[in-house]
């Protein structure tokens, strides 16, 4: 049988259909076009950045091209540990459409 499900594919949390006998992933078109925009998106933005000291906290410094996205400051809804060495920050909109 297969079902709706969220899939980590190629680092990407994303939208997919799963066997629930062998565990084989599948795709709608929907999902795929999904995923090629995330990757796509992932490589005007990703490179390493620096972790600063901003008074008693934290901050990541973000590249300035996130702004195509609509990253502003106030946007984060939850920030959480994803694994052993990764963080998740989830924003409260959309932002890759």
């Amino acid at each position: 049988m297969i079902k709706s499900d969220r899939c980590l594919i190629n680092n990407f949390l994303v939208d997919c259909m799963k066997c629930n006998n062998c565990g084989e992933v599948l795709f709608t078109p929907n999902q795929t076009k999904e995923l090629i925009k995330l990757r796509e998106a992932n490589k005007k933005i990703e490179s390493q950045r620096k972790i600063i000291t901003v008074g008693s906290s934290i901050a990541a410094l973000l590249p300035k091209k996130i702004n195509d996205y609509g990253i502003k400051a106030g946007l984060i809804d939850t920030v959480r540990i994803l694994s052993k060495n990764s963080l998740e920050i989830q924003f409260k909109k959309e932002i890759v459409k």
